[in-house]
């Protein structure tokens, strides 16, 4: 099954005001440990009257009197400091873990609001967002991309002899044989009506129609069953390179004029 992502460059990652703080702090005590492991190396004591912190996902080394721990001198390390610096140090790494937890939330609702929750592929809107990102790379990178128009053919005419819930599940099974006929990377996208797209980082026009073969021999292969009704999907597909300078929509019209110009059953 794909996954939703252009290419492994792809994620789009949002960046919000003050969320550097933790790593500057974080930047800070990577630094004074590695000043104090220079010291060690450098013939400076053990761990004599060493305090041990708390075992934890992160951990605290050992806060040795023998040597400066963020900048405060061997003979300021008393007991309340070294105690001080245990508590901003237990602070620090959960205010870390909170912050882990947080990112992965966010990503969690950012996905389902990119995702069609009837379709479970890109809503157009973000889907344009990844084309976009696709036209950039091959700017920027010299990165071949193809693009594949995918139109379900039979979608209005099950529409208007079964309704409404037969048009769903036939095009819910649509985007299941898509998703399942994708490829590690591709982007399954919904367009207009009862079209797909797809975005194929890595492959030429050649590459793009062989796939495009076979996405549609698992569409016509797949049916269901309504009011004891055997239903099938029908589909046809155009495609088009995806190169510097192109709009998302003239990627999408190019690839829907090559579909209009393949001869029926293609």
């Amino acid at each position: 099954m794909a996954e939703d992502n252009v290419g492994p460059a792809a994620p789009i990652v949002s960046v919000r005001p003050g969320r550097n703080r933790l790593a500057e702090e974080d930047r800070e005590l990577q630094a004074a440990k590695r000043e104090r492991n220079k010291k060690h190396k450098g013939g400076h004591g053990g761990a004599q009257g060493g305090y041990e912190g708390h075992a934890g996902g992160y951990g605290h080394e050992v806060i040795d009197d023998n040597v400066s721990v963020l900048g405060i001198p061997k003979e300021e390390m008393t007991d309340n400091v070294r105690h001080a610096i245990e508590t901003l140090l237990d602070e620090i790494n959960h205010l870390r873990e909170e912050l882990v937890r947080a990112k992965g939330h966010e990503a969690y609702l950012e996905e389902q609001a990119e995702k069609d929750r009837m379709l479970h592929v890109m809503r157009r809107r973000a889907f344009m967002a990844r084309l976009a990102l696709a036209v950039r790379r091959v700017e920027e990178e010299d990165v071949e991309f193809a693009f594949l128009y995918i139109q379900i053919t039979n979608a209005a005419a099950v529409r208007s002899e079964f309704g409404h819930g037969a048009l769903e599940n036939l095009m819910m099974q649509a985007s299941a044989a898509l998703r399942e006929g994708a490829e590690a990377g591709d982007v399954v996208g919904s367009l207009e009506n009862f079209d797909f797209g797809l975005i194929l980082p890595g492959n030429t026009l050649q590459d793009g129609e062989r796939k495009a073969a076979r996405l549609m021999s698992v569409l016509r292969g797949r049916t269901l069953t309504w009011q004891g009704q055997t239903l099938g999907i029908e589909a046809r597909f155009g495609d088009a390179t995806i190169t510097a300078g192109d709009s998302g929509e003239e990627i999408i019209r190019h690839a829907k004029t090559n579909m209009e110009e393949r001869p029926e059953g293609a």
